[in-house]
């Protein structure tokens, strides 16, 4: 079980409750196949599926990602030259949002890659843009920004342009990029700092309500205390870093309700809602990936390097390398409510996504044709939109899922 400091730790505890009648479902595949796994309900209503690392995808069956286009420009006054990009989103007509958080606007391209036009302009009057964080589509259908600096929300009508609501952002807090979403009861997700913590503060997860007004917390997962590396300047600590492979816990939004917790250090994934519950356990039986001596020298040579940056800030101690890497990476739930979560692969190995359908069931890997910045991607319907640098220049990739 991950360990979540208290400053941290999700309402939600994740504590696994005895078995009770009812367990050891083995659903049917969509091929007919059996399934290795396992569903199992505890005694609280939670569902723990349990899943060998066997894919329920048969030959044939699987999912692959084909390039549609990509945009990105070294210089110029075409709009695939971007600043910084720090957020992505797909429309429901196959329109696609590219957040240029340096340029303060939204361009907006069809579903060839040709510019149709932008949202938003840099300033701070109506329907201006501030130091944007981050965009979602919202129930109605327009396209939300959390325009930081502003200190508001401005949603867009993305045919028009037009700003067509402003409400005040009450919480001065955010994380690049945001990672707002809202619900499927049309409640926005928002970041914050609990009231607990006066001085400082901790972030935690923020549901907002018709007022955008936060209505109920969630502390944010974290990293355990124990991996974090203290940098300190005459004994007071100026900043910290994680040890290399050190697990700690992914989360993202769910597009039902609640967010989708990894722990780390074990493949095991739960949904928890902002009641205080956890709804769905998924776990995966998989052996560890090893850390190899090349991967081990690098992460050593690049924690060599951060201290020389840290000049006279010296770290509590050297970094333990694990012979082991986490067991599973960053999360992505799609809008139908699969789990997309990056697979550990030995060194040398291709980038992977493991897919698990809404029950939880392991279908298969999806191989990634790009290394992944740290902008989320964002999976719709059968597109998946990418952001990454090549050869130092910010891109975006958008690809088909085929066979879905």
């Amino acid at each position: 079980m991950v360990h979540i400091p208290a400053c941290a730790r999700p309402a939600a505890a994740l504590v696994l409750l005895p078995l009770v009648a009812g367990c050891g479902e083995s659903p049917e595949g969509a091929s007919g196949g059996g399934w290795a796994g396992s569903i199992d309900t505890l005694a609280n209503g939670q569902v723990v599926v349990h899943n060998q690392d066997v894919p329920l995808w048969d030959d044939g069956e699987e999912w692959a990602l084909e390039e549609r286009f990509r945009l990105g420009a070294m210089d110029g006054d075409g709009a695939d030259v971007f600043g910084e990009i720090l957020d992505v989103e797909i429309g429901p007509d196959g329109e696609l949002y590219v957040l240029d958080s340096q340029a303060s606007e939204i361009r907006v391209f069809d579903q060839t890659g040709a510019h149709v036009r932008t949202l938003g302009r840099a300033g701070e009057g109506p329907g201006e843009l501030n130091q944007p964080a981050g965009i979602t589509l919202g129930p109605d259908g327009h396209l939300w920004v959390m325009n930081w600096r502003n200190s508001r929300f401005t949603a867009y009508d993305v045919a028009t342009g037009e700003a067509t609501l402003e409400p005040r952002r009450l919480s001065f807090f955010t994380r690049y990029p945001w990672p707002g979403r809202f619900d499927a009861d049309g409640r926005l997700l928002d970041v914050g700092i609990s009231r607990e913590w006066s001085e400082g503060g901790d972030p935690v997860l923020l549901l907002l309500d018709a007022e955008y007004v936060p209505t109920d917390t969630l502390r944010m997962p974290d990293a355990d205390d124990r991996d974090r590396i203290l940098f300190a300047r005459d004994g007071v600590p100026v900043s910290s870093v994680l040890e290399p492979f050190a697990p700690q816990p992914a989360w993202a939004p769910h597009p039902d309700r609640g967010i989708v917790v990894g722990e780390g250090d074990a493949y095991r994934i739960h949904h928890l809602g902002f009641e205080g519950d956890t709804t769905r356990t998924v776990e995966v039986t998989r052996d560890p990936t090893p850390v190899s001596g090349a991967e081990r020298d690098s992460a050593l040579a690049a924690f060599a390097d951060l201290v020389e940056r840290f000049d006279d800030a010296r770290p509590e101690r050297d970094p333990d390398v694990p012979g082991d890497k986490p067991a599973h990476g960053a999360i992505t739930v799609d809008d139908t409510g699969h789990l997309w979560v990056r697979r550990t692969v030995a060194d040398g190995e291709p980038h992977a996504w493991d897919v698990f359908d809404p029950e939880g069931r392991l279908l298969g890997s999806v191989d990634l044709p790009i290394d992944l910045g740290y902008v989320e991607p964002v999976i719709r319907g059968r597109r998946v939109v990418l952001v990454t640098e090549l050869d130092g220049i910010p891109t975006v990739v958008s690809y088909d899922i085929v066979g879905r």
